[in-house]
């Protein structure tokens, strides 16, 4: 060896830059790569009746009267996702609620959206009264106020609710309690 500098030629010093950038991409990769829980390895499907499970509820959110829901739980596994049906019996009500994002009146942090099934009602959306039938598909986002009421002297109302939890964890049950984790 000599204390002599080695002349480097063109061809060596792209070979260095390039097993230099290969060695900073793996890294990079690395450092990038994403651990997520293992899925089953085969995907399945679940069914669900409305028939079975509906259950009687009285005053729901505060409203009047009494009304059937039936939800559709799946294992959790459509979360943020939920599903319900509201069956209500003639002058009754969802009562008139608002979901924020902090949830800070323990109402959910959900955007909703009522499918009316079958019957006719009305909504109070955002302080307007607004005639609702079988057909209409209504959406409450965040911070509006918003509730449904079966207005029709003999016929049920029944909805279909879908709601999207836009923070926190998964929604207990009536009478459930929360799963912390």
């Amino acid at each position: 060896m000599t204390d002599q500098p080695t002349k480097l030629s063109r061809r060596g010093a792209l070979a260095a830059a390039g097993t230099c950038f290969a060695m900073l991409s793996q890294r990079a990769l690395a450092a990038e790569t994403v651990v997520t829980a293992p899925r089953p390895l085969k995907p399945t499907w679940t069914k669900d009746s409305e028939i079975e499970g509906l259950k009687e509820v009285k005053g729901i959110h505060q409203g009047k009267g009494a009304g059937k829901i039936k939800w559709f739980r799946f294992a959790n596994e459509p979360w943020p996702a939920h599903f319900m049906i509201y069956d209500l019996e003639p002058g009754a009500s969802e009562g008139v609620h608002t979901h924020f994002l902090d949830d800070h009146n323990k109402e959910g942090a959900f955007d909703e959206y009522y499918y009316i099934m079958s019957g006719s009602g009305q909504m109070e959306i955002d302080g307007k009264v607004v005639p609702v039938k079988a057909g209409d598909h209504i959406h409450t986002p965040l911070e509006v106020a918003h509730g449904v009421e079966n207005t029709h002297p003999t016929e049920r109302l029944r909805v279909f609710l879908t709601f999207i939890a836009r923070a926190g964890k998964p929604y207990p049950l009536p009478g459930e309690k929360p799963k912390m984790g």
